[in-house]
């Protein structure tokens, strides 16, 4: 399964490891990839001069935003939408950030290649 032309994924990831398999794995479907940055700030610092389209947040960030806080000002101040790794967050409420349909199925295939990768 390929990335659309334009996919530019911000990684927010604090997980070393985790964030090189991801990468990878991103970067093999044809993302181009911002990142991996821990910090939430520095995140939508990126978002304003890189213009992704896409957001992973794989785990809360080191700033005062929870994971869900960063997704929905990524979405509100840039347009970013953003998978959130936090099965609490996809729960309960809205979630106006989420990818589209199509994008989600590619993005969980994509997580879960490199979530394979870790384990070996």
């Amino acid at each position: 399964m390929s990335a659309a032309p334009m996919d530019t994924i911000l990684v927010v990831c604090s997980d070393e490891y985790y964030s090189i398999n991801l990468i990878g794995s991103l970067q093999d479907i044809g993302a181009n990839v911002v990142g991996p940055v821990s910090d939430g700030d520095t995140a939508l610092a990126l978002a304003a001069q890189t213009s992704p389209n896409l957001a992973i947040v794989a785990d809360d960030p080191t700033c005062d935003r929870d994971a869900e806080g960063l997704a929905r000002e990524l979405h509100d101040t840039w347009g970013v939408r953003s998978l959130v790794l936090d099965e609490r967050v996809h729960a309960v409420g809205e979630q106006p950030w989420l990818p589209e349909p199509e994008t989600l199925d590619r993005l969980i295939d994509t997580l879960a290649q490199a979530e394979a990768a870790k384990l070996q």
